[in-house]
């Protein structure tokens, strides 16, 4: 089944793209209870998708308004340039990735136990960006181990990545995480993203003033020369993070994975996440157990924090912030709405957090 939102990021006006693609898995999958196929999970190494970059990436900031005065700008990757290199991966027949990428975009953001949307920029991923910033002293003080599930495009995460960068490195190490259905997602956009925060943290892109760049004739690019990728992993390094990847389906074997192969439901809380992140992830009914057995097995029971941006409700969909929270509730978990969106007559928008009764 596939699903068409008429949603995404508007900020200043500006609209992300509209994309669907179809995707061939070529790797085994497993089957849901319903009898559907899945992606199964797999751990990436930062190296690993390193190894599948493209050489130039072209990007564009995204302004996302804090108050009247303040802007948070966080440099992406630009779609156009995604669907160039999906095409020409197309027509190299050398090109290995794990899933192939139809060159033949529809209009589909969602294809289910297929494609999750994430090479789109979802809004509710820039309300948590605003949390986050509002509660930085909280996190940046508290959390070590930080998860972003569902992360597609990861403004969250490089968020997070500009700001500690933007700090000095301390003794305490920081492991960071970002967990995507496709693992094409993470190498065409997440960690392009997350290259492009380390590198606007250290003043070393092209302007990123929205000002300037706004109807400019060409968009600003950026080549990922050796030495680049050299100075980003000597960065991550000297200001102690580390960062590895999760791709697949929402399962006990990602969980498993998560806690360095521990069969589930067995956690340690050494390899629990102090700060889960999640936008967009609860459209789907079914699907809404599955995550919230992730943040029961994943977040830490001792002051442990999981931030939800989401929709009140996905029509044509089904999920709604209600059968999450009383899911959660079953759980014995609390939830608190820390911040509320509306535009108009639209749907609101919340941010929650979720943590340990």
């Amino acid at each position: 089944m596939s699903f068409k939102f008429n949603f995404d990021i508007d900020a200043d006006g500006e609209d992300v793209e509209t994309v669907g693609v179809e995707i061939t898995p070529s790797i085994p999958v497993e089957e849901t209870s319903s009898g559907s196929s899945r992606i199964p999970a797999q751990l990436h190494s930062l190296d690993e998708l390193i190894a599948k970059l493209p050489p130039h990436i072209a990007f564009s900031p995204l302004s996302i308004p804090l108050t009247s005065s303040k802007t948070i700008t966080i440099p992406r990757r630009e779609l156009f340039d995604v669907k160039m290199q999906l095409m020409a991966e197309d027509n190299n027949p050398s090109t290995n990735s794990s899933q192939s990428f139809s060159a033949a975009f529809t209009d589909e953001d969602i294809r289910t136990n297929t494609y999750e949307g994430g090479l789109k920029s979802w809004e509710c991923s820039s309300d948590l960006v605003k949390q986050l910033a509002t509660d930085s002293e909280v996190w940046i003080n508290s959390s070590h181990r930080i998860l972003e599930l569902g992360c597609g495009t990861a403004l969250p995460s490089c968020y997070i990545l500009q700001t500690l960068l933007s700090i000095p490195g301390g003794d305490r190490p920081v492991h960071l995480t970002l967990a995507d259905y496709n693992i094409d997602v993470l190498r065409l956009v997440t960690l392009p993203n997350l290259i492009l925060a380390y590198l606007y943290a250290t003043n070393s892109l092209p302007s990123t003033d929205p000002s300037v760049t706004e109807g400019a004739e060409e968009t600003p690019e950026i080549e990922l020369t050796q030495n680049i990728i050299s100075s980003f992993l000597s960065t991550l390094q000297s200001h102690n993070i580390t960062i590895s990847f999760l791709s697949g389906s929402w399962s006990p074997a990602m969980i498993s994975l998560i806690h360095g192969g521990l069969e589930y439901p067995s956690t340690t809380e050494e390899t629990m996440y102090s700060l889960l992140l999640a936008s967009e992830t609860i459209y789907s009914p079914s699907s809404i157990p599955e995550f919230v057995d992730m943040i029961e097995y994943t977040l830490s029971n001792n002051n442990g924090k999981g931030y939800i941006a989401a929709k009140d409700i996905y029509f044509g969909v089904g999920g709604s912030v209600k059968d999450f929270v009383d899911m959660i509730e079953q759980k014995r978990w609390k939830w608190e709405v820390v911040r509320e969106e509306k535009r108009g007559v639209g749907v609101s928008r919340v941010v929650g957090v979720v943590c340990k009764s």
